[in-house]
């Protein structure tokens, strides 16, 4: 008995003394980064812009009168390093910075082509950075992109955030966090991937390139070629495509649908093409994947056989020509050319990615279970098999819902007196 009463005054006394707060600061010691902007400097310097949240500034302003110019400031050091970045920038502003709330990485274009190698080992070793936190790459500078966004959101970090989960209503665009990044990055399978953005001229000019599939009605952008006017010219749009820590190219809207949908990870988005009873005019259908791909690779010697069976199913969204397309052989006509568009863009989206060398859609992961120990896959060297393996991708569409209209009427051409 008298042990017990020991113990526990022994474990009362010792709770009171780890008990304190000698580590806490008032909230205006403390700089909260919000993002973090990273561009190549000269002399191998990095220039890094940081987003720096002002806590006082959002309390006090009154809901629906905050100004975003007041809630956040900008802060770009130069220096070698990402720690050393930081310790520069806790020299010019008069709080300690803390990189715990960052939630997106905006790294450069010069930088993205340079390498990440340098950037990725600090972010993944270092306590105060998530591996959930979002990594994009801007087609232009990082600190430019961050400057010139102006979002309706209090906070750009905001913006970031929405902007990225709602990739989904599209599929133009992917969401890659470090830790996603980080694993396909060592991985001996696969390419790295980061969301694109750019600063947009709003000239509502644009440029794409033309349909290069028959049928196909939708042009392929990139976020500076989007042709719009107003409003915020932050714009995203399409995939930056990685081989090793270096990015190799960019994957414009439409094929990064395909990218979507070989990975599973295409949940739904509209898509417009030529009729194919009344081709001056188009037909929408919304589309989302029936199931996941079923991919099958072959390996005989150096050379690689890939298989991949696509399943979509569609929406019938808008039929301007009056066609009855709810009818069984129309339905049928209708699948065939949607299953030939899909097949088309994704061979070129693949054979786009084999002239980089960079297996972004990790065919190479249905490859490993075939070998016994990971030095024989590793003997395989499958970066040097993939840029000339062969394709076979077949894809099935199944129209299966019509919308609010059970049947579809042409309108009249003369309104009956």
């Amino acid at each position: 008995m008298r042990f017990r009463v020991a113990v526990t005054i022994m474990l009362f006394a010792t709770s009171l003394l780890i008990t304190g707060c000698n580590g806490a600061k008032e909230l205006d010691e403390v700089g909260y980064v919000l993002t973090v902007g990273v561009d190549v400097a000269e002399g191998d310097q990095l220039d890094f812009t940081y987003e720096i949240a002002i806590p006082r500034a959002l309390a006090s302003e009154s809901p629906g009168k905050t100004n975003r110019k007041a809630t956040v400031t900008f802060v770009t050091v130069t220096a070698p390093t990402l720690t050393e970045g930081r310790n520069l920038l806790n020299s010019v502003i008069a709080r300690a910075p803390n990189l715990s709330h960052v939630t997106t990485f905006v790294i450069g274009e010069g930088l993205a082509r340079k390498g990440l190698a340098d950037i990725l080992g600090m972010t993944m070793r270092l306590r105060q950075f998530r591996g959930a936190t979002d990594i994009v790459v801007v087609n232009g500078k990082a600190k430019d992109f961050l400057l010139q966004n102006t979002p309706e959101e209090v906070l750009p970090s905001r913006w970031f955030q929405s902007m990225l989960s709602t990739g989904v209503e599209t599929g133009y665009y992917l969401r890659t966090s470090l830790h996603e990044f980080y694993v396909r990055l060592k991985s001996r399978t696969s390419a790295p991937y980061t969301t694109l953005m750019a600063i947009n001229p709003l000239n509502g000019e644009g440029r794409s390139s033309d349909p290069a599939v028959s049928n196909d009605n939708v042009h392929d952008y990139l976020p500076k070629d989007v042709p719009r006017a107003e409003g915020n010219p932050a714009t995203v749009v399409g995939t930056a495509v990685f081989k090793g820590d270096k990015m190799v190219g960019m994957l414009p809207s439409e094929e990064t649908r395909m990218l979507a949908m070989l990975l599973g990870n295409y949940p739904r988005g509209f898509m417009t093409m030529t009729d194919p009873l009344a081709p001056q005019h188009s037909v929408n259908v919304n589309l989302r994947l029936g199931r996941k791909p079923k991919i099958n690779v072959n390996i005989s010697g150096e050379h690689a056989v890939i298989s991949v069976n696509v399943f979509l199913e569609g929406d019938l969204a808008g039929i301007p020509s009056g066609i009855n397309y709810e009818s069984p052989e129309n339905t049928r006509l209708l699948n065939q050319q949607i299953s030939e568009i899909v097949r088309q863009k994704m061979l070129l989206m693949l054979q786009q990615t084999q002239e980089w060398g960079a297996d972004v859609v990790d065919f190479g992961y249905y490859i490993r279970p075939k070998y016994a120990t990971n030095q024989e896959f590793e003997n395989l060297h499958w970066d040097a098999i993939y840029p000339n393996a062969e394709f076979n991708v077949v894809v099935t569409t199944q129209i299966q819902r019509t919308g609010l209209m059970h049947k579809t009427s042409p309108i009249p051409s003369e309104k009956i007196q």
